[in-house]
């Protein structure tokens, strides 16, 4: 014997409702079956506005009318046409001021449903008889959360079922029953999946199906969290946890009828009838995590003092004065002493909770040994299911470094679940952060890259092409998930693929950082870095907005870093104060790991007493090619130009500043408190070009440029080479960048191409400085350094 339950969703007119008839016919072949079924489709909620309506003397009729269309296909059944006359009936009585219930309307909703399948089937030619389950399925104390008595039920279910011949399948309806006078009762939210329950009980079932038009139960509610698991098996402890902590799919008695005669309880998808769904049993699959569980609408009550310290009772006082009144305690978490009591109810108890317990605790507010009792009526709980091992500390994690508050911690006796108690705002992002560190075995990186240039198109580029081979070697997946230019931006929660630019380029989104800033928090991710790849002061100003909004940083963009020292400082107490993480490798030396070695050197108290090196690859190449060559100084910039090595405008790399902003970047590194003005800088473009408008025209007077450095030339001996120099004497607080003539054979003369090359000197390194060379400059080995930043936060995460 199996029994099957179809919600309404499962039996609305159309793919669902052909399905479900297939399936009862296929489990009928097999062996004998009885079905229970809710409402059909929104049967219920229009049942409810109908009596609303009809309470108040209002028309009824759209919603009668279309709670008929929800029967269109049997509108001619007789059974079905007498109860729709008995409902309308009713309705009218109701709306004259009859005592009419509103459980006696709502009722309809599954007594319809029945004579529908039954009908349905009929024209299948497939037998089938509607069974009224208030025949036998009776409660107690009705008008007060009405209790089966399951032995008498039981006892009845055997009258009606004792010599029912199977070979008529019985469509039992879900959801009513009736109390000791026969009036009609309903069982609560999702009552269906009690009945059903029931029904298996009472007929020594093997299996109860719970047909839906899910796939089964996942790790987390899909519409919360879109990397949510299907769970193929759980046990009914698991499942009982889930059903109070509000998984819609399962009514929280629905276990208990399953569990003494161990039936297995397996839910199904109507519009999937091939899917496995999820199997709960006496045993499940194992002690681990099962799922991720939310209950939005609660209340926190918190009651403290100092003159509670030590004084015994409490929180008997507590659960007393609520229970007389019958405010559920959903859960309770409080220190040794005694001293502060936390718990929290249901919402819509929350204010009647607070009343009764100021007057239970009257004297000692106004003695004041209470000192306050503090109602949040915006609370939510956020519970991790199943046996949870390091679960705790993961959730802890996650949720503390993405700045979410627990007011309550609350962990189970038994171990087989912990709820946190946390704002409701918070609740979307909340339960997504600690479902992927619960269950993510690889992390997911989430960044919004700013800038499409060499740089930042480089970088989309590289995690695009590497992203696999990242999720493999590091257990690390990293998403753009979207990319700003200077006039609009994109934003996809999936990530973007490689057709990016084109749609960047058709975007109707036109870009404001601080819309980006409030788009990005809408979509709820955790592990989100901006990757500032532009050369703007507007994107730096608005750091101390990303750190706020909870995002990490990483940048090749100078400007913070090299910028007012009032800023740079700002900056770094606010990343302390939130704890998020700013990384900007590619500042100084593009990919080459200066500034982490830095760091590493300071954290170690060794004492750097000297920089100095050739910084800009771009002015690297420059002069390491006109040293050698017998080539006018102006084709070999233009040649760097073309090969992507100086800005867009290379006259900012000849003015110095960018050598200037390095230097800078790295002597705040060693601990020094410098600005821009402290730099002693040499201006590589003579001073009759100072003034050209713009590049073309710069380089329209080249005669006067190549003249200028042919000079320098003509004086170099064959032992030297000019060098733009970087250098910073730490102890003496000085700092310039300027054109040198160095050995051939030394460190700086040695260097080919566009390297750049960083001598650090310290106390104990003496006059043997350690040397970092290697590739200075271009948009891809730039990225890359940006890259690698982005990857070691994503092992911080």
């Amino acid at each position: 014997m199996k029994v099957l339950k179809f919600g309404g969703k499962a039996l609305k007119e159309g793919q669902a409702l052909r399905n479900s008839l297939e399936i009862i016919r296929e489990e009928k072949s097999k062996g004998a079956i009885a079905v229970v079924v809710s409402a059909v489709s929104d049967s219920t909620d229009l049942l409810l506005a109908a009596a609303k309506k009809a309470r108040n003397g209002k028309d009824f009729s759209d919603e009668l009318l279309d709670f008929i269309k929800n029967h269109q296909t049997q509108k001619n059944n007789e059974d079905l046409v007498k109860l729709f006359n008995e409902l309308g009936e009713k309705l009218n009585l109701l709306q004259s001021g009859s005592d009419i219930s509103e459980d006696e309307i709502l009722a309809y909703g599954e007594l319809c449903s029945t004579h529908f399948v039954v009908g349905e089937l009929a024209k299948l030619k497939t037998l089938a008889s509607a069974i009224d389950a208030r025949d036998f399925i009776k409660v107690s104390n009705a008008d007060n959360d009405p209790k089966v008595d399951i032995q008498l039920s039981k006892e009845l279910s055997s009258t009606v079922f004792s010599t029912y011949d199977f070979s008529s399948i019985p469509i039992v309806t879900g959801f009513i029953a009736s109390n000791g006078t026969s009036r009609t009762v309903t069982l609560g939210r999702n009552g269906s999946n009690y009945s059903a329950a029931l029904v298996a009980d009472f007929l020594n079932a093997e299996e109860l199906q719970n047909w839906t038009t899910v796939d089964g139960i996942y790790t987390a509610e899909p519409g919360l969290v879109p990397d949510a698991r299907l769970i193929d098996r759980m046990s009914f402890k698991e499942a009982q946890e889930l059903a109070n902590f509000g998984a819609n799919i399962l009514h929280p008695k629905t276990i208990e009828p399953l569990v003494e005669k161990g039936i297995n309880l397996r839910i199904l998808n109507t519009l999937n009838p091939t899917g496995k769904g999820t199997v709960v049993s006496s045993n499940g699959n194992g002690n681990k995590i099962k799922a991720v569980s939310v209950l939005k609408d609660v209340s926190l009550v918190t009651i403290e003092g100092n003159g509670l310290l030590h004084k015994v009772g409490i929180d008997a006082r507590i659960f007393k004065t609520l229970g007389e009144h019958g405010i559920s305690i959903r859960l309770v978490s409080q220190a040794s002493s005694e001293r502060g009591v936390g718990f929290v109810v249901d919402k819509e108890d929350g204010e009647k909770a607070s009343e009764l317990l100021s007057q239970e605790f009257s004297n000692e507010l106004a003695k004041g040994s209470v000192s306050e009792i503090k109602l949040d009526t915006e609370m939510a709980i956020l519970a991790i299911v199943g046996r949870h091992n390091y679960s705790l500390e993961k959730a802890i994690y996650g949720l503390r470094r993405n700045g979410i508050w627990m007011h309550l911690i609350s962990n189970s006796i038994s171990g087989e679940h912990i709820s946190l108690v946390i704002d409701k705002s918070n609740l979307n992002k909340a339960v997504n952060i600690v479902h992927s560190h619960v269950f993510g075995a690889i992390t997911t990186i989430n960044v919004f890259c700013l800038g499409k240039g060499e740089v930042g198109s480089n970088l989309i580029n590289q995690i695009l092409a590497t992203n696999d081979e990242i999720v493999k070697n590091r257990r690390l997946r990293i998403k753009v998930i979207g990319v700003a230019d200077s006039q609009r931006y994109i934003l996809d929660r999936s990530g973007v693929g490689e057709a990016w630019k084109e749609e960047l380029a058709a975007s109707k989104m036109v870009n404001n950082l601080d819309e980006i800033i409030e788009k990005i928090g809408e979509l709820y991710l955790e592990n989100i870095i901006i990757a500032d790849n532009t050369s703007s002061q507007e994107v730096t100003d608005h750091y101390t907005s990303f750190l706020k909004a909870g995002f990490d940083i990483v940048a090749s963009n100078k400007k913070l870093n090299s910028g007012a020292y009032v800023k740079y400082e700002e900056v770094r107490k606010l990343l302390k104060q939130k704890g998020r993480l700013f990384y900007y490798e590619a500042n100084v030396g593009a990919g080459l790991p200066v500034i982490d070695t830095l760091k590493q050197l300071t954290d170690s108290a060794e004492s750097i007493t000297r920089i100095r090196g050739i910084f800009s690859g771009s002015l690297s190449y420059l002069f390491n090619t006109f040293s050698e060559l017998d080539r006018p100084f102006t084709d070999i910039l233009l040649e760097a130009k073309k090969k992507g090595l100086t800005e867009a405008d290379p006259r900012e790399d000849l003015s110095g500043l960018d050598v200037a902003r390095k230097l800078i970047i790295l002597s705040r590194e060693v601990g020094l408190r410098t600005d821009l003005e402290d730099v002693k800088i040499e201006n590589l473009i003579p001073d009759q070009l100072e003034q050209a408008e713009d590049f073309d025209s710069f380089v329209n007077q080249r005669e006067i440029l190549d003249n200028h450095y042919k000079a320098r030339h003509k004086n170099l001996t064959e032992e030297k080479v000019l060098r733009y120099v970087g250098d910073m004497d730490v102890k003496d607080r000085k700092l310039k960048v300027s054109l040198v003539e160095v050995e051939k054979d030394s460190p700086l003369g040695n260097i080919k191409g566009s390297d750049s090359i960083f001598e650090v000197y310290t106390k104990d390194y003496g006059e043997r400085p350690l040397v970092i060379q290697g590739a200075g400059a271009g948009g891809k080995v730039t990225a890359r350094g940006v890259y690698s930043d982005i990857i070691r936060i994503g092992r911080a995460s």
